[in-house]
C-alpha cells in the first residue's frame, strides 16, 4: 500500500469516527428524553478522502409493529382510564355501605321505620320518623340523579377540551410532516424530527383512536378509527369543531335533544371517532351514564307508584280536614274524566267516628267540572278546583275530617284517591323530581296508616288509631314482586322495590369495579408495549458509553496513523534531498 493510500485511509477513518462519536454523543445526551430512538451513522464506501464526511447517512432504529402496538394500547388505555376516573366519582355519589347512605340502605331504613310504626300507628314520633326516612331516600335519589347529570356535563365540557388538543396535535404533525418531507428529499438528518412525530402521534392516539401509514416521501397520513382522514399529504391537517352546551339534563342527548355533533367541514363525524380520551368521554356522556340514569329513573318511578298506590288505599288517623290532589298533575275543568267505579266519601269527627257517608257513581261524570259539581252535592263536603289545577275535597266543618274509599273503575285496578294523588307519600315522576309530598312534609300526622271502614254506622268508629293496615300494606308493597316498566335503555324487570334498590347499587358497584380493573389492565399493557419499543429502539446509555470509548480509541489510532504517515513522508522527502 502506498503512503498516499495509507494517508487517505487514515483520514477517511478519522472523519468517519468523528461522525460516529458525534452520533453516539447525541444518543447519550438523549438517553433520558421520552420517545428518543437510537441513531446510527453509516459510512458510504469510497476511496477518496472526505467521502465519509459527504456520503454518510444517519438513521434511527425503528420497529413498526411495536410502534403500532404502542399507539393502539395508548388509545385503549386512555379510553378505559377516562371511564374509570369518571365512574370513581360516580362511586362517591352512590354513597358508602359502611356509612349506611346508599339508596338500598336508606330504603331499608324506611322499611324499618314503617315496621316500628306498625306497632303504634298513631305515635307522632314514629310517623315523623317514617316521613323523614322517606324524605332521605327521595333526596338521595335526586342527588344521585343530579350527580349523574353533572358528570355528563363535565364529560361534555371535556370533549370540547379534548378536541382542542386533537387539533393541536394534528397541526403539529402537519408542521413536522413538512420538515421531514423536505429534509428527506435533501438527504438531511430527520431522525430527531421523526422521533417528535412519533411522540406526537402517540399523544394523538391517546386522545382518539387512529389509523395511519407513511408514504414513500416519508409523509405521515392519519385517519380516525372510522376512516375519516385527519391528516393528509395534500389536504393537510383537519380542524374539528364542537359546540358545548351549558348544563345537561336527563332529557338532553345526542344527536336529537340539545347536544351537537363533532363536526369536520360541516359533516358530523361523531360516530366515526372512537377510542382514546375522546371515545371514553363520548361513551360516558351518551351511553354509560345515561344507562345509570335510566335504571335510577326506573327505580324512582317504581317507588313512587308502589308507595302511592298503597298509601292511597288508606287514610290518616284522624282523617285530615281536606284532601288535595298531587301537584304532579295539573287539572282543568274541561279535562275528560273517565270513571266507572263507585266511591265512598266519609266525614268523621276528630276521633274518627262517622259523621256522614255518601257514595258516588263515577260513571255519571265525563269531565272534571262535572265531578266537582257532583262532589259538591254531598252533605258535609265541599269540592273546588284551584287556579293551579289542583282538586281539593274538604269537610265543611273545620273540626271534621274527610276520608275516601273506592276504585276509579269497576276493574278496581286503581283507587279514586290514587288517581288524584290525595294521599300520596311521594310527588314527582322519576329520579329527577321525586320528593316527599308537600302535605306530608308539612304535617307527618297526615301519613295514611289506617283504612276507612265503609260499613261503619253514624256515630261508630270509621277510622281507629290502632289500625295499621295501610302501614302493613306499605311494608308488603315494597317487598312484593311487580313489573317495573322499561325506562329507555332500562328494560322492564320483574322484581320488588327493595331488591331493585339493592340491585341498582350492586350493579353500579360491579360496573365501577370492572372499569377499574380494565383500566389497570390496559395501563399495564400500554406500559409493557412502551417498554418493548424502548428496548428495541431506545437508547441504552451504558452500551452507548462503551461504544463511545471504542470510537475514541479508534479516533486516537487513526490520528496516530496519520502522524506516522506524515513522519514517513518527511523522512522520504529528506532522503531524496528535499
Amino acid at each position: 500500500m502506498s503512503l498516499t493510500s495509507a494517508l487517505n485511509l487514515a483520514a477517511s477513518s478519522l472523519a468517519n469516527t468523528q461522525f460516529q462519536i458525534a452520533t453516539v454523543s447525541t444518543n447519550i445526551a438523549n438517553a433520558t428524553t421520552p420517545g428518543a430512538t437510537q441513531e446510527t451513522y453509516t459510512e458510504t464506501t469510497s476511496d477518496s478522502v472526505g467521502a465519509a464526511l459527504s456520503g454518510g447517512t444517519i438513521s434511527r432504529l425503528t420497529n413498526s409493529y411495536l410502534s403500532s402496538t404502542v399507539n393502539q394500547s395508548a388509545s385503549t388505555s386512555a379510553a378505559s382510564s377516562t371511564v374509570s376516573s369518571y365512574l370513581s366519582s360516580y362511586d362517591d355519589a352512590l354513597g358508602s355501605t359502611s356509612d349506611d347512605d346508599t339508596i338500598s340502605n336508606l330504603l331499608t331504613k324506611l322499611q324499618s321505620a314503617l315496621t316500628t310504626l306498625q306497632s303504634d300507628p298513631s305515635a307522632s314520633s314514629d310517623q315523623t320518623a317514617v316521613v323523614s326516612a322517606a324524605s332521605n331516600i327521595a333526596t338521595s335519589i335526586t342527588s344521585l340523579s343530579s350527580s349523574i347529570q353533572s358528570l355528563r356535563t363535565q364529560a361534555n365540557t371535556d370533549i370540547g377540551t379534548t378536541i382542542s388538543s386533537i387539533n393541536t396535535d394534528l397541526q403539529n404533525l402537519q408542521s413536522l410532516n413538512s420538515a421531514i418531507v423536505l429534509g428527506t428529499s435533501t438527504g438531511a438528518d430527520v431522525a430527531s424530527l421523526e422521533d417528535k412525530r412519533d411522540s406526537t402521534l402517540t399523544d394523538l392516539s391517546s386522545l382518539v383512536g387512529v389509523q395511519y401509514y407513511t408514504t414513500s416521501n416519508n409523509s405521515l397520513v392519519v385517519y380516525d378509527s372510522g376512516g375519516t382522514q385527519l391528516l393528509g399529504e395534500a389536504g393537510g391537517a383537519a380542524t374539528l369543531t364542537y359546540s358545548t352546551v351549558g348544563t345537561l339534563g336527563s332529557s338532553t342527548s345526542y344527536p336529537d335533544d340539545g347536544i351537537s355533533g363533532i363536526m369536520l367541514d360541516g359533516t358530523d363525524i361523531t360516530d366515526s371517532l372512537g377510542g382514546g380520551t375522546l371515545g371514553g368521554l363520548v361513551d360516558l356522556r351518551d351511553t354509560i351514564l345515561p344507562e345509570q340514569q335510566d335504571q335510577l329513573d326506573q327505580l324512582a318511578s317504581g317507588l313512587i307508584s308502589t308507595a302511592n298506590t298503597a298509601s292511597n288505599a288508606g287514610t290518616a288517623y284522624p282523617p285530615p280536614n281536606s284532601l288535595t290532589s298531587t301537584s304532579s298533575t295539573t287539572l282543568s275543568g274541561s279535562d275528560t274524566f273517565s270513571g266507572s267505579g263507585t266511591i265512598t266519601i266519609a266525614v268523621t269527627n276528630s276521633s274518627g267516628s262517622l259523621v256522614s257517608s255518601n257514595t258516588l257513581n263515577l260513571s255519571s261524570y265525563t269531565t272534571v267540572s262535572q265531578l266537582v259539581a257532583g262532589l259538591n252535592t254531598i252533605s258535609g263536603v265541599t269540592a273546588s278546583l284551584s287556579s293551579a289545577g289542583q282538586l281539593t275535597i274538604a269537610a265543611t266543618s273545620s273540626s271534621n275530617g274527610v276520608a275516601i274509599s273506592g276504585s276509579l273503575n269497576t276493574s278496581g285496578t286503581q283507587s279514586f284517591s290514587d288517581y288524584f294523588g290525595f294521599n300520596d307519600i311521594f310527588s314527582g315522576t322519576d329520579s329527577t323530581d321525586i320528593a316527599v309530598s308537600s302535605t306530608l312534609a308539612a304535617n307527618p300526622a297526615t301519613l295514611p296508616t289506617a283504612t276507612l271502614n265503609t260499613s261503619a254506622a253514624v256515630g261508630s268508629a270509621a277510622v281507629t288509631p290502632s289500625d295499621s293496615s295501610t302501614v302493613t300494606s306499605l311494608i308488603n308493597a315494597l317487598t312484593t314482586n311487580q313489573t317495573l316498566p322499561a325506562k329507555n335503555t332500562a328494560t322492564a324487570i320483574t322484581t320488588n322495590i327493595s331488591s331493585a334498590a339493592s340491585n341498582l347499587v350492586a350493579n353500579a358497584a360491579t360496573l365501577i369495579s370492572n372499569a377499574s380493573t380494565t383500566a389497570d389492565n390496559d395501563s399495564t399493557t400500554f406500559a409493557a408495549a412502551q417498554n418493548a419499543l424502548s428496548n428495541a429502539t431506545g437508547i441504552n446509555s451504558d452500551s452507548q458509553t462503551a461504544i463511545l470509548t471504542q470510537y475514541q480509541d479508534q479516533y486516537q489510532a487513526s490520528a496516530e496513523l496519520i502522524s506516522a504517515v506524515q513522519s514517513m513522508f518527511s523522512t522520504l522527502i529528506s532522503s531524496l534531498g528535499g
